[in-house]
């Protein structure tokens, strides 16, 4: 049986994601909450493990952190591969600036209550706190992973744990929010929550006789397997440049930034390969067929449900025991100011619309987009406000405004271990804070300003 090895892993994550949909589809209680069917595999495969029955199966957590690190690069790659259409070319401003700011505020959040209730810990245990509620498993898990040295060796399972309580409180607290406003507005509430993509595909039919989808699947997993090559081989040249035999160097620090960042090389790789593409389609020649979303959308699905249930699976017994409370405080607390700070900025900067701002953004803000566009079809059951297409343009002008943000974040990871370690905690959370007023304040006169203008006012002052 030793050949099969890391296969097992696979296998046993299959038949987890095959019971969580299965329960998903048919417990009533489970499709009455906003929760991704990986998320809930995952947990039943950790119940059921030695963490919490003695003498159960014992999980590889090395072998399975392994897993989870490759499938969040490979998911991004895939993703990125994707030849996206947008007719839309406007820019979400406002909804970028607070989603940015709600990043933010998480992050204060969590460095202000580490630096006052639990200063045995790095206060990265507090900042992931922005990530896994606000961008996700995938970024939180990627910088848990490059801070795991300043976390115990226990960062990648911080990010998926703060991720998983994520999706709890956005699921179930949403969905609560959710039924307030239907019955002050008496709307219809919604029943199911069904994991349903958004997207409609289309599959080209090259002969009468066969589908060419297995072929397009070769053609992607051999483009992938190329760009995940050369993130290796990038990988691999900075390890020889950089890595020392002894260790503590700023070169080995700067490694190790790089090898957390495994999925941004990949994605910059990605963006190359496009960018040829482009080129080669715009000197009129067609390579379609070297590009098929319908099956990288299906990879990249596959790619980041692995990684999901696998994350939850990394979680010990010592991990819950130095983490624990810690956890909790954090996400409880981080939470409800999360759903308070979103519910108050979106009565001021959204002249319309407010309520399925505020359910969007909160269900985004502590999942992922998916997690909010579920949420707002509880009130906006055909998406027919602007407030889908809003939430997904606003992500993307946040990326650009979160930029000084990530650099922030970045600070503890460069002065770890130095003597003015302490200073820098303090000079981080001040950074943040005033990064928060300044969003806060441009925020509020954008939401006055919009106001005037709804009923027909001068703006200029």
């Amino acid at each position: 049986m030793d050949k099969w090895g890391v296969i097992i892993y696979f296998l046993f994550m299959g038949v987890l994601l095959f019971i969580g949909k299965i329960l998903k589809t048919k417990l009533p209680f489970l499709n009455r909450i906003v929760l991704p069917t990986a998320l809930l595999g995952g947990t039943i495969g950790l119940l059921f493990s030695d963490v919490f029955i003695p003498g159960s199966y014992h999980i590889d957590v090395d072998l399975m952190n392994t897993i989870v690190y490759h499938c969040l690069a490979l998911g991004f790659i895939t993703m990125t591969l994707k030849q996206k259409k947008s007719e839309n070319k406007k820019k979400a401003w406002s909804t970028g600036m607070i989603i940015t700011s709600t990043y933010a505020l998480q992050g204060f959040i969590g460095i202000l209550l580490v630096l006052l209730l639990f200063r045995d810990k790095s206060i990265a245990s507090g900042m992931l706190l922005a990530l896994g509620f606000g961008q996700g498993p995938g970024l939180a898990m990627s910088f848990g992973n490059m801070w795991t040295n300043m976390l115990d060796q226990n960062g990648m399972a911080l990010g998926a744990s703060y991720a998983f309580l994520g999706f709890v409180f956005g699921g179930t607290i949403g969905v609560l929010i959710i039924n307030v406003i239907s019955r002050k507005n008496k709307l219809e509430k919604v029943k199911r929550y069904e994991d349903k993509s958004l997207e409609k595909h289309v599959i080209e039919i090259d002969t009468v006789k066969e589908i060419s989808v297995m072929d397009g699947v070769t053609v992607q997993f051999v483009i992938v397997s190329l760009i995940y090559a050369l993130v290796w081989a990038t990988l691999y040249l900075f390890q020889t440049l950089l890595v020392t035999d002894t260790g503590g160097t700023i070169g080995d620090t700067v490694y190790g930034l790089l090898e957390g960042f495994n999925f941004i090389i990949g994605i910059f790789y990605a963006l190359i390969y496009k960018m040829i593409l482009n080129k080669i389609r715009a000197k009129g020649k067609n390579v379609d067929f070297v590009t098929n979303d319908y099956v990288l959308s299906n990879m990249s699905s596959l790619f980041f449900n692995i990684m999901i249930t696998g994350a939850v699976l990394t979680i010990t017994i010592d991990f819950l025991a130095d983490y624990g409370w810690l956890l909790m405080t954090v996400a409880i607390i981080g939470g409800l100011l999360t759903m308070l700070y979103i519910r108050y900025m979106t009565r001021r900067v959204y002249p319309k619309f407010q309520d399925e701002y505020f359910v969007g953004l909160f269900g985004m803000l502590t999942g992922t987009a998916s997690t909010g566009v579920a949420l707002l079809k509880g009130i906006d059951r055909n998406l027919t406000t602007p407030v889908a297409e809003d939430l997904v343009l606003g992500s993307g002008t946040a990326i650009t405004m979160a930029l000084p943000l990530f650099a922030i974040l970045m600070i503890p990871q460069l002065t770890y271990g130095e003597p003015n370690q302490g200073l820098f905690e303090w000079i981080s959370l001040l950074a943040i804070g005033l990064y928060i007023v300044v969003m806060v304040v441009i925020l509020l006169v954008r939401g006055r300003n919009q106001a005037k203008v709804l009923r027909g006012e001068n703006t200029e002052s």
